[in-house]
């Protein structure tokens, strides 16, 4: 989608024509040659300080860049990140497309063995090593790093000088290994001021050679970064400027992935409403502002960077959005980048001019803004005993986890289980080969008669297949600190300073953990098939419905008619499929609000997939529910892709006879329409009115697609004509040509609507 170039002042313009022109691959190595000087330099120093060390040398190597025509200072480009996360990344590779990776699961499992002191040949070093097994053939998921709101709200009002101060008071009355921890986050905490003033001596050097018509903007910037490299941010554009860099700078000590920024236009509301009322500030003026964020936003690329907008005031009666909450949907739409992933908390009681703004940016097809219930996010999260003042300030995380900005490390992508695997594995028992992955109980599948029997051993089999991860995660956790350690963020998370703690040690106020689920509709999907053709109607044996899907239904074509066309699925509004999905939800949810982390946490639920219901389908083979080996897996908590035909109200219908309050890691609903949908008046308004009934009957999120099929298939064969398609893959939205093919298929078999 091309932006809206017309509504672009001059000097955003600007910007916008030369947002690629500074990205320098041969920066891609240096910021690990950093950290592994800095580890050779300090070989005797804990793990936190050596990373302490890295970071403080990173950024006083880091290329920096003011371009003449800029607003804002930052420079931001792609990493290779094998020092902070056991991830291989290739030395050299295009920005503005993925680069490859490969998660060395063993060796965090070695490394965590090492630092628990476990024997290798044990329970647990064994159990470590299989559910690193478990993730390289995405029986897993698992993924450590980023994933949080980080204090900026809390850095904006006290500085990095004050954070440095709170710090100083800290150490002066800490002891053991609490003086090597505040250690680590205060040089992490002058390295973050040094780096500002590097920006700072070069934004008065480009002034000094600047064309005229660009020196008050460079003179502005110098001013700003002379404040913020170690004051609290004063007016709006220094707390832009203050913001950027430091999600710039955390981009330095750990992979970039999902570092968010919570209610944005919250926090920076007083700054704006402040310098409009003093006359410092146009409201034109803040929006050549926030273009330059969405700019910088847009051009940091594959880093799924997530703004929370809206709400509702419950103290004031009133809705919380404001002028920066249109501004900043105003820059969305206008760019319509993949970045920022953009997160809007609903209620009924929407101005007008809001839900406008919102509907416009829909239109462009990006899949922004998704929408949240802003009442029952607060009381999932209060669910967890987070009180209700913090709980109603949530944000959103990367895709759908709610956090707590500044307060909470929730760890929400460190786990995904795929839902499919167990039952994969239980028909595999019918085969020469046997099971791909450890099973509690192999049986003799023909001594199975009757349903219910195979729904306890299929609920045995996911518990000891999630069982096997928890424990694993656990371990991981407690090893975390001493092998990847994050003392930068830990200077923006209130409570490090305080404790003496890392942020991966328990440092902050609130320590979750995520275990989410994949697949689920695939899972319910292939139990009413067994239920249906074997049990009920006896049409099939298990032999034989283990055999069709081991041959990956090849000459099976009536089996394969009988399953999509006679056996229920869930999406269709539906009692019974839809009955067992809420049972089987209730009871994992059950399992699941049992489990306690090594931080003092609690684990949460999630039922999103990210992307992994493609990689999760690639590696599963054909289900009873009809899916192809290969194939993804549905997405979020959505209808397998084309099994709903009865309309997005049904689907509506059947997702919420679910219980999604324990849902405090998110969930993802995804509705696809075509682009002519909201053309109509009258559809525009029934979009309103679904969301009203959805979250008035408790749903957590509903995102769309406005896209055609013809287009994506387009796209497909011809990825050069589309090379600023944006689509909503699952909690998040991308560039359709960077996306896998399997993940490209899975969009384009989605329902399409046209009608309501």
């Amino acid at each position: 989608m091309p932006a809206d170039r017309a509504s672009m002042s001059p000097a955003i313009q600007a910007i916008f024509d030369h947002r690629y022109d500074h990205f320098d691959r041969e920066e891609i190595p240096k910021r690990d040659e950093s950290f592994y000087e800095a580890f050779q330099e300090h070989p005797e120093e804990k793990k936190i300080l050596q990373f302490a060390w890295g970071f403080h040398r990173a950024l006083e190597k880091k290329k920096i860049w003011i371009g003449e025509e800029d607003l804002l200072a930052g420079f931001s480009y792609r990493y290779t990140y094998e020092a902070t996360m056991p991830i291989r990344m290739g030395a050299d590779f295009d920005p503005k497309y993925r680069p490859s990776s490969s998660g060395l699961y063993h060796q965090e499992a070695d490394d965590a063995i090492q630092a628990l002191r476990l024997d290798p040949a044990g329970k647990e070093g064994k159990m470590l090593h299989c559910f690193a097994d478990g993730v390289t053939n995405w029986v897993y998921k698992h993924w450590e790093s980023g994933h949080i709101l980080p204090g900026y709200e809390r850095l904006l009002y006290r500085g990095f000088g004050g954070l440095q101060a709170e710090g100083q008071a800290a150490l002066a009355t800490a002891a053991g290994d609490e003086v090597d921890t505040i250690r680590a986050l205060l040089i992490c905490n002058e390295a973050a001021t040094k780096y500002i003033k590097r920006y700072e001596e070069l934004a008065k050097t480009r002034m000094a050679e600047a064309k005229p018509e660009h020196r008050a903007a460079l003179s502005r910037m110098a001013a700003a970064l002379h404040q913020i490299a170690s004051g609290p941010a004063r007016t709006f554009f220094e707390a832009v400027q203050l913001l950027w860099l430091t999600h710039e700078m955390l981009f330095v000590e750990s992979y970039p992935a999902s570092f968010s920024f919570g209610r944005i236009d919250q926090y920076l509301y007083p700054y704006y409403a402040a310098d409009v009322a003093a006359g410092r500030m146009t409201k034109q003026e803040a929006g050549d502002i926030v273009d330059a964020l969405w700019i910088k936003f847009g051009t940091t690329l594959h880093t799924y960077q997530n703004i929370t907008l809206g709400g509702y005031d419950e103290e004031k009666g009133k809705t919380a959005c404001n002028d920066v909450t249109l501004l900043a949907l105003e820059s969305s739409r206008k760019f319509a980048f993949e970045q920022p992933q953009v997160c809007f908390r609903y209620h009924s009681d929407l101005p007008e001019e809001v839900w406008k703004a919102c509907l416009d940016l829909l239109e462009t097809g990006t899949g922004f803004p998704a929408f949240f219930g802003d009442k029952i996010c607060a009381e999932n999260k209060m669910r967890l005993g987070i009180p209700r003042e913090d709980a109603r300030n949530f944000g959103l995380i990367g895709c759908v986890e709610m956090g707590i900005p500044g307060k909470e490390y929730g760890k929400t992508e460190v786990l995904r289980i795929n839902w499919a695997s167990p039952l994969e594995r239980m028909l595999q028992c019918a085969t020469p080969q046997g099971p791909s992955f450890p099973l509690q109980e192999e049986k003799d599948i023909s001594s199975i008669t009757s349903f219910d029997r195979w729904l306890d051993w299929y609920r045995q089999e996911l518990l000891f297949t999630s069982r096997i991860a928890v424990d694993s995660i656990n371990l991981l956790d407690q090893a975390l600190v001493d092998c990847y350690p994050t003392p930068f963020l830990s200077v923006l998370m209130e409570g490090c300073y305080a404790k003496g703690k890392d942020v991966t040690a328990g440092g902050t106020i609130y320590n979750q953990t995520g275990i989410s689920a994949c697949g689920m509709a695939n899972v319910v999907d292939s139990l009413m098939a067994i239920k249906t053709l074997v049990f009920d109607r006896k049409e099939y044996t298990l032999e034989e419905m283990a055999a069709a899907c081991a041959a990956d239904f090849d000459g099976q074509e009536e089996l394969l008619q009988k399953i999509r066309q006679q056996c229920p699925h869930f999406g269709n509004d539906e009692d019974e499929v839809d009955e067992l999905m809420a049972q089987l939800i209730a009871w994992y949810a059950d399992f699941v609000d049992q489990l306690e982390n090594p931080r003092g946490g609690k684990y949460q639920l999630g039922l999103y997939s990210v992307e992994d219901h493609a990689y999760m389908g690639q590696h599963t083979g054909a289900l009873p529910d009809g899916k192809r080996a290969g194939e993804a897996l549905a997405n979020g908590l959505s209808p397998v892709q084309g099994r709903d035909h009865k309309g997005p109200t049904a689907v509506i219908d059947s997702v919420v006879k679910t219980d999604l309050r324990p849902a405090a890691n998110g969930m993802v609903l995804d509705l696809k329409f075509s682009p002519s949908f909201l053309e109509k008046p009258t559809h525009r308004h029934a979009i309103k009115a679904m969301l009203d009934t959805y979250f008035a009957l408790g749903g957590v999120e509903l995102q769309m697609n406005i896209v055609d099929r013809d287009t994506l298939l387009d796209a497909q064969a011809h990825p050069e004509r589309h090379e600023d398609l944006v689509v909503r893959v699952s909690g998040f939205s991308a560039l359709f040509v960077t996306l896998m093919k399997t993940t490209q298929d899975e969009i384009i078999a989605r329902t399409e609507y046209g009608d309501l």
